[in-house]
């Protein structure tokens, strides 16, 4: 078989692979797209966190607690406790991600020591700007292995094994 020809089977076997993966995702962003319930944040530890690279800040650690990754695929929405340990205070968020969408949400805040806090805001805000700055850390945790281009990876042991590689996603 040519070389051209042999390509070309091969980038058509990706695509038909591909297409239903990511067509289960490409109407999430419909009008008529509800959000469910978020669940209450998850129990959370500062050990085994899965560090975020976070450029710009060698004060504040960031990282999302992979036992706290939760992906709900019926809605898109992928929820996690993410922690920032700095010199003087330890803060905790419960965050979702929307991969259709580029998009995250806080929905609860905790200082150490205290109890979870909701966030008071309701709407979901881009991961990127319109002059392309970027919320770092959601950014991160989706282009790093929560995502793959607009879809949810299929299980979280594939994003915790992507976050942990660090890989990047092409599409973000």
């Amino acid at each position: 078989m040519r070389p051209l020809r042999w390509l070309r089977l091969a980038m058509g076997a990706c695509l038909a692979v591909s297409i239903p993966a990511l067509a289960q995702y490409a109407d999430l962003d419909r009008a008529d797209w509800k959000e469910d319930t978020a669940p209450p944040p998850p129990e959370y530890s500062s050990r085994g966190l899965i560090e975020i690279e976070m450029p710009r800040s060698a004060s504040v650690k960031m990282g999302v607690d992979p036992k706290t990754i939760a992906i709900n695929h019926a809605t898109g929405i992928v929820r996690y406790v993410v922690v920032a340990r700095g010199p003087s205070a330890v803060n905790a968020s419960y965050e979702g991600i929307r991969c259709a969408t580029g998009e995250y949400k806080v929905y609860a805040r905790q200082t150490e020591g205290n109890p979870w806090s909701p966030s008071g805001e309701d709407d979901w805000k881009p991961m990127r700007g319109q002059s392309g700055v970027v919320v770092s850390h959601p950014y991160r945790l989706a282009r790093d292995g929560i995502c793959i281009g607009t879809g949810v990876r299929q299980t979280v042991d594939d994003m915790v094994r992507e976050l942990r590689s660090g890989n990047r996603s092409l599409y973000y």
